[in-house]
């Protein structure tokens, strides 16, 4: 397995339908909002100062589309690969729920903590693994761009952070913000197998 250093800048899709109407997403295709993309224009002289030379993108059109803004240019040619394993977190019977709906029961607590999970969705520490496995088969060195989303974001940098788990669900990225972190295969997977093996189990 490689041990060659690969940087990788995270950045965040610009506002979606979903933000702007504040309802869950997850897997659901909302695109960007024209305000989505207009901060995709704006992010792109600042990622234009990035060295990146591929682009890992999440099969979602909001993120497709914030990568095309952010990568367009006469004569670029970017090398892309779209996939399905960057995508946004799971929230199963959430997606298309209000914010405010699940603020009024409390529920929405559940998407700030590392281990538990909406209805048929994915956890932090489910995304994180989901994310970091196939990162780790994409390590060559280099840079790479990430194109993604928020709770990915949030799942990822904290695991390579090494912050603690009852944190990790502070921090949420605003759109297109962009944060860069190094890392190896060896290390993406070892962090992977350990969320693994740490999983509570579930009865």
């Amino acid at each position: 397995m490689s041990s060659t250093i690969t940087r990788w800048t995270f950045v965040r899709h610009g506002q979606s339908t979903a933000n702007a109407g504040g309802w869950i997403a997850g897997h659901t295709d909302a695109p960007l909002s024209d305000l989505g993309r207009i901060q995709a224009l704006a992010a792109r002289a600042r990622i234009d100062e990035v060295p990146y030379e591929r682009v890992l993108c999440s099969d979602l059109s909001r993120a497709i589309d914030t990568a095309r803004i952010l990568t367009a240019g006469p004569g670029r040619v970017i090398p892309m690969t779209i996939d399905a394993a960057l995508r946004e977190r799971a929230c199963g019977e959430w997606e298309g729920l209000s914010l405010a709906t699940l603020s009024e029961s409390s529920a929405l607590d559940v998407l700030h903590t590392f281990d538990e999970r909406p209805p048929a969705g994915e956890s932090l520490r489910d995304v994180a693994v989901r994310v970091l496995e196939f990162l780790g088969g994409q390590a060559a060195g280099g840079h790479a761009l990430v194109v993604c989303h928020g709770a990915l974001m949030r799942a990822v940098i904290g695991v390579l952070d090494g912050t603690d788990h009852t944190q990790v669900g502070v921090w949420k990225p605003d759109n297109c913000e962009a944060v860069t972190r190094a890392a190896d295969a060896r290390q993406l997977t070892s962090l992977a197998a350990s969320l693994k093996a740490d999983a509570p189990r579930r009865g």
